[in-house]
């Protein structure tokens, strides 16, 4: 099941990626959970299932022309849990400014698809968040 989480989110985030939101709100239960309220940006917030989300992403796009996340390190937790450490590159919309940055995400999977995620600004503090440390 791990490696199947892995490719899931790696689908996904090909999909987010390619602006195909639509197709990666498939991969997620009816019900799936996006935890953003760690965020210090102006989305703080928790948004629930896939009018919510779909909501999110539509105003996230309204703001940025470019928005690209690259995983770069996948840390099983168990079995339906996953930490997503990611490079975020993203240009805004009106003025052009690049911003880039890593965070993380803890992910959870039912049922083959993805449950929620919570954004976290690092690495350790999602490591934290599950009880491991670096």
């Amino acid at each position: 099941m791990p490696q199947e989480n892995i490719e899931l989110v790696r689908r996904g985030l090909d999909l987010v990626n390619r602006g195909d939101i639509d197709g990666a709100l498939e991969l997620f239960t009816e019900d799936f959970e996006m935890d953003w309220s760690n965020s210090i940006g102006p989305a703080k917030g928790i948004y629930r299932g896939r009018v919510q989300i779909r909501g999110f992403w539509d105003s996230f796009v309204e703001a940025f022309d470019a928005l690209r996340w690259d995983p770069e390190e996948f840390i099983e937790v168990d079995e339906s849990r996953l930490i997503v450490v990611n490079h975020v590159r993203m240009r805004g919309r009106g003025s052009g400014v690049e911003v880039e940055g890593m965070g993380a995400q803890l992910w959870t999977f039912r049922e083959g698809k993805a449950q929620s995620f919570k954004l976290y600004q690092s690495r350790a503090e999602a490591l934290e968040a599950v009880g491991l440390s670096e």
